[in-house]
């Protein structure tokens, strides 16, 4: 939300930097994300009116003005669509300054474009840093000539985020009410009720409020004689300072009104209202309404409509209908303001997949009682701007009464929760500084009546966060924590995740957090081949198709950190994540932990020796068995697997004995070109739970064996398609008191020992435990493993 300066200093009178305004709000709850100076990134900008305007001769895009500011006339070439004789515009003379894109100042000098000289330039509003338009800048005709633009549009915007509990705070009265109670400024904006004349509105419009519960309270008024143009510039101004644009006189009064009071209102063209009757219901035979914005939506059922005697006009709360809305022809106006059920507004917005600022109001929850005030300051602004009259009276049709909230504040209580020592005085200071009425007070406790825009007070504890956010958080003293310690153990699953984390971070990793909701198609990407449809777990009242069943796997998840670090620039990732899966079996809901790893770019990508390589298969694996290694998990092996998440050459299961602790491998490409990326991605998951019934709970430290080793080399040609995997078992099959480990020191593949057929080199480590071998020992023990492993593979 956007706030200006010059719209709270309407409120309340004050002197405070914008940086003093900022930390109170700060204090108060609201969080300030920004402060902006606005009208501060130009000079020797004025008010300028066109007088003439001529087609250049050598481009078709410009044209050639004849400006004035009042003292002379200057020469312009400009290449905007609506250089127009007879408007008034921005011209930066010769000397100005103006801040580009990159926040550089620069001057504006005598110019010369396509042979015609150019003694200025006339501004848009993008251009001088006011807000968004094509072409230059349109003024009122209002404004005297050689005035200094800076002077009309210098103010400070504040950029606030607000917490769902602060509805009360999305306008401008909200804000200053929050600044009033903090630095004890009373408000000073009135607003008067407008001048009527005419005829009763009763002769003119009859309102049926059939659905009382959606919405309890309506009430509109009528203004006549409406003349449909440019707002004036204070009304501009006002709005373009938060960010709204400028449509016409009365749409930007309903919008203003908006902005200020926080009360949503509607305008119709009351000419468009068939039969002078408005129905307020939510069961209708109609199907479908064009809205605002140009889509034809179709209206769901329940969904609140208001309606004249043949058609619908708008959607509650929501956005008005095409059919009557205001044109540049409108003559009356009727102006809707009324009190929507919270509940309901979300649920059409959401259904309707439709957000806009009023829904956004409306769902937060508007106060009832500020209903006919802002229906009175709308139709004194239209009267004002539109020259409109305002028919007498208005119709306000109640379902109930809406009474004030009566809430009991102990005084004890207070000082108990917040640890300090403050008397009922004070905490009655406190909240009537709030606008909050103190109907009973004794030594002990208050009886306070809380304001109908208090929407989010409802019991005692939200009266003592008040006064503590009045008092100050930084004025609370902090007590010296009393620690107790539990006897109960940790958990053993929460020791292995615990472990599983440290030993990836060890590894380089970065631990990565998504969300456990993804989509139905994301959830085919299970990695068990058993799992069906029936095996996913559904959301029952998700928000979104894209949230609407819980994860199968991390792999959705993790594929979505991977493209949005590729689209941010950063390609290169190693990171991993330790959470929950979710799914079925039969009637039973299974929640196990797993650990998923991906990887993707280079390996030490920014190192000039060894130069950057792409990571493969081998690093992903490499992590696995470090992985493994750090819960003593043996024996560790890998077997083919033909999931279609992976690449077909170029995935395994990751087995202990008989147990499948997890799956690996390279992303197939398909899924990688889906997301929009050029290089391979590596995924790897695995159970944790697994990891408590394979890890041993101890183990033996044995010596180091003092005595040397020797090693030995086999070469051996075999099949393409032979998996080194099966090598190595053929190798194990035989026992070696002497064979201390093999590893995997060679793959070559040439033309000359065939397309099909790849040489494998292996090397052994020999060692005795008791004493040094002789050459011929070792010579001996390898050529028998050797001839047992090559007839095993026979």
């Amino acid at each position: 939300m956007k706030v200006s300066l010059s719209l709270l200093k309407e409120y309340l009178s004050f002197e405070h930097s914008p940086e003093e305004i900022a930390a109170v709000l700060t204090l108060a709850g609201i969080e300030v994300d920004a402060i902006t100076s606005i009208g501060s990134s130009f000079s020797g900008v004025v008010v300028a009116e066109i007088l003439e305007v001529e087609k250049h001769p050598s481009a078709d895009r410009l044209r050639i003005a004849k400006v004035s500011d009042g003292e002379q006339i200057v020469q312009i070439v400009c290449g905007a669509p609506n250089c127009r004789a007879g408007i008034k515009t921005a011209l930066a003379k010769i000397g100005a300054q103006l801040t580009d894109e990159e926040g550089k100042k620069f001057a504006i000098k005598k110019g010369k474009l396509r042979d015609v000289e150019s003694y200025g330039m006339l501004c848009g509003a993008d251009e001088l840093q006011l807000g968004e338009g094509e072409g230059i800048m349109e003024l009122s005709s209002e404004l005297g000539l050689g005035i200094e633009l800076s002077t009309l549009y210098s103010d400070v915007i504040f950029e606030l985020s607000l917490t769902p509990n602060l509805g009360h705070c999305l306008s401008i009265l909200g804000i200053a009410r929050e600044l009033s109670a903090h630095l004890g400024i009373p408000l000073k904006k009135q607003l008067s009720p407008p001048q009527e004349g005419g005829a009763p509105i009763k002769t003119s419009i009859e309102v049926e409020l059939i659905d009382k519960k959606q919405c309890p309270r309506y009430a509109c008024r009528l203004v006549t004689g409406v003349k449909v143009g440019p707002s004036p510039e204070w009304l501009k101004r006002k709005l373009e300072s938060c960010h709204l644009r400028s449509i016409n006189n009365v749409v930007d009064v309903g919008n203003l009104v908006m902005l200020e009071l926080g009360q949503p209102l509607h305008l119709f063209d009351y000419d468009k209202i068939e039969g002078g009757r408005l129905i307020v219901t939510s069961q209708t035979a109609y199907t479908e309404l064009e809205t605002l914005d140009g889509q034809r939506r179709a209206i769901p059922p329940d969904v609140l409509l208001i309606c004249d005697q043949h058609k619908p006009l708008a959607f509650a709360g929501v956005m008005g209908g095409m059919s009557s809305a205001v044109t540049d022809h409108t003559v009356n106006v009727l102006i809707e303001s009324a009190h929507f059920l919270p509940q309901s507004i979300r649920k059409a917005a959401r259904l309707l997949q439709l957000k806009s600022d009023s829904s956004h109001r409306f769902e937060k929850g508007v106060d009832p009682h500020l209903v006919p005030q802002a229906l009175d300051y709308a139709a004194s602004l239209l009267s004002q701007v539109t020259g409109a009259v305002v028919a007498q009276g208005m119709i306000d049709i109640q379902a109930h009464p809406f009474p004030l909230k009566k809430i009991v504040c102990r005084t004890a209580r207070v000082n108990a929760l917040l640890g300090t020592h403050l008397s009922t005085s004070e905490i009655a200071q406190f909240l009537t500084s709030l606008h909050m009425q103190i109907i009973e007070e004794s030594l002990t406790q208050l009886l306070v009546e809380v304001p109908s825009f208090r929407i989010d007070v409802t019991a005692e504890i939200d009266l003592i966060e008040e006064v503590a956010r009045i008092y100050g958080y930084n004025h609370i003293v902090k007590a010296p924590p009393r620690h107790t310690s539990s006897f109960l153990m940790n958990a053993p699953l929460y020791e292995i995740e615990k472990k599983v984390r440290e030993s990836l971070l060890q590894e380089g990793l970065q631990e990565l957090m998504t969300c456990d909701l993804i989509s139905p198609s994301q959830s085919t990407m299970s990695l068990m081949h058993s799992m069906t449809e029936e095996n996913v777990v559904k959301v029952l009242q998700s928000h979104s198709v894209d949230q609407s069943v819980l994860r199968t796997t991390l792999l959705p998840g993790l594929l979505q950190v991977a493209k949005y670090n590729s689209d941010h620039g950063s390609s290169n990732l190693a990171g991993f994540e330790v959470g929950r899966i979710h799914f079925k079996e039969g009637e039973n809901y299974m929640e196990p932990s797993v650990v998923g790893i991906i990887l993707s770019g280079c390996r030490t990508p920014y190192h000039w020796d060894p130069k950057p390589q792409e990571l493969d298969f081998s690093d992903l694996k490499g992590i696995v068995e470090n992985l493994c290694e750090r819960f003593k998990v043996k024996p560790l092996r890998f077997e083919i697997s033909h999931f279609s998440q992976f690449h077909p050459g170029r995935q395994a299961k990751i087995l202990v004995g008989d147990v499948v602790l997890g799956v690996l491998g390279e992303l197939h490409p398909k899924h990688v070109e889906a997301l929009g990326l050029s290089q391979r991605l590596l995924f790897a998951q695995m159970t944790i739970n697994e990891f408590l019934h394979l890890s041993p709970k101890e183990w033996k430290v044995v010596p180091l064996v003092p005595f040397p080793g020797s090693e030995r080399d086999w070469t051996l040609t075999v099949s393409e398609t032979t998996p080194i995997e099966t090598l190595m078992r053929a190798i194990h099959k035989t026992s070696s008191p002497l064979l201390e480990r093999v590893l995997l020191l060679d793959l070559y593949k040439s033309a000359q020992i065939g397309e099909d057929k790849k040489n494998v080199t292996f090397r052994f480590f020999y060692r005795d435990k008791d004493k040094t071998m002789s050459f011929d020992e070792v010579e001996k023990e390898h050529a028998r493993i050797v001839t047992a492993a090559s007839l095993n593979l026979s």
